[in-house]
């Protein structure tokens, strides 16, 4: 054991470069039963480095900081869980017991008190009975229609106004991030591979289409096809008839022209590859004089890319605040709207930036905890209101991909007015 110890002080980084995450988890459990407390903090600092802001590992971080009498520490990374996953039983925990006598333990629980507590200021939009379509995403069209788009049947349907609905097109992949030009009457509709929709093959796995609807005659105009380890989630265009691509299979944010209506086929514009600073790509949004596109990184938070230079800047915010778990990203008036639906409890909130557009100065709860969230997925700014989907049926699946929504309930479409 001692000179295994030895080389580990040696050569950490050769060691650590050929173990996974998941190994230096496994490790730090084995020395946790051990009771050598030093390695599983030692394992655990390594894993989190590797993978930053996995909630079990951060709790089981602060509790090695704990075990080794390293107070403070464990109180940072217990804060650092707070905002992450509120719901977690740390009080309890004889891990803990360390700190219990710390100065500031019952600011922690007082904290984990306030981030549970149920906050909701916006109101019910819609509601459709179609949660057996798994919807991820909607758009609100120039005359109040709502288009719905299905995961699971591979279709975009439209909503009447009782919420019922009718089949509008058929897609080839599970429908995911969509999003309505106003300008051509037209909807761009991501599409991917995805084991959750009916007739999922293997073989299909890592490939997208990203599809542009004529709305008024219900025809789909082209198609973008991408097969190479792609699942398309969210798309976003631009004045100059350019689609801007985020890819939460592998870290890619990309720029297409779409420039024709007898084309089909992919043919990247401008291509970001964020495989060694970036985990898994989501939501997009673009300011209103398209300098700067913003995106979320769903484990490290938000960054903007300066789209002159192709710079990236982080985004930050206070230490009260953690931009982890954003899905759906929007902009309005140099704030950002944020659907968080990697902590608990789900909560959508609004980050007022500062004048540079990469600090957040305040946020603003749109919804936290609120009893509809079954899984907040993505929404759309419109006249003034911003509307999100509450509760998206991921969780209603099991082990084979099999979708239960018998005690799922309507699926709800939520606004709140921004000015």
């Amino acid at each position: 054991m001692k000179k295994i110890l030895l080389l580990l002080l040696l050569f950490p980084a050769a060691v650590f470069a050929q173990k996974t995450t998941n190994q230096l988890y496994q490790e730090a459990l084995e020395a946790y039963e051990e009771q050598d407390y030093e390695l599983y903090l030692e394992r655990l600092r390594s894993a989190d480095e590797q993978r930053p802001n996995h909630p079990t590992i951060v709790y089981k971080l602060a509790g090695a900081w704990s075990l080794n009498g390293r107070r403070t520490r464990s109180v940072q990374k217990l804060n650092q869980l707070m905002l992450m996953d509120a719901t977690i039983d740390f009080q309890s925990d004889s891990d803990f017991d360390n700190i219990r006598k710390h100065k500031q333990y019952d600011d922690l629980v007082a904290l984990q008190k306030w981030l549970t507590r149920r906050e909701i200021h916006d109101e019910v939009f819609l509601q459709i009975d179609a949660a057996e379509l798994h919807p991820e995403s909607f758009a609100v069209l120039n005359d109040g229609t709502v288009l719905l788009g299905s995961v699971r049947e591979k279709k975009i349907v439209k909503v009447q106004p009782d919420g019922t609905y009718v089949d509008f097109v058929e897609t080839l992949y599970a429908v995911l991030g969509m999003k309505f030009d106003s300008l051509t009457n037209t909807l761009w509709a991501a599409t991917a591979a995805m084991p959750e929709m009916l007739g999922f093959e293997p073989a299909d796995n890592g490939k997208s289409v990203v599809l542009q609807i004529d709305v008024e005659n219900e025809l789909i105009l082209q198609g973008l096809e991408y097969d190479e380890g792609s699942i398309i989630g969210e798309i976003y265009p631009d004045s100059e008839k350019r689609l801007w691509l985020s890819n939460s299979m592998s870290p890619y944010l990309s720029r297409d022209d779409t420039d024709t209506t007898n084309y089909y086929g992919a043919f990247t514009r401008k291509q970001f590859d964020l495989t060694n600073t970036h985990f898994n790509l989501q939501g997009l949004a673009l300011t209103d004089d398209e300098q700067y596109l913003y995106f979320s990184d769903y484990i490290s938070g938000l960054f903007r890319v300066n789209i002159a230079t192709d710079d990236i800047e982080q985004v930050f915010a206070p230490s009260t605040s953690l931009l982890k778990g954003i899905d759906g990203l929007y902009y309005y008036r140099n704030s950002l709207i944020a659907i968080h639906n990697g902590t608990k409890p789900y909560k959508v909130v609004q980050y007022f930036l500062d004048e540079s557009g990469t600090n957040i100065l305040v946020e603003r709860v749109i919804n936290r905890g609120g009893e509809s969230l079954g899984e907040p997925t993505l929404g759309q700014v419109k006249d003034g209101y911003f509307y999100y989907l509450a509760n998206s049926p991921w969780p209603a699946y099991d082990e084979h991909k099999n979708l239960n929504v018998d005690n799922w309930g309507l699926i709800e479409i939520r606004r709140i007015r921004l000015d």
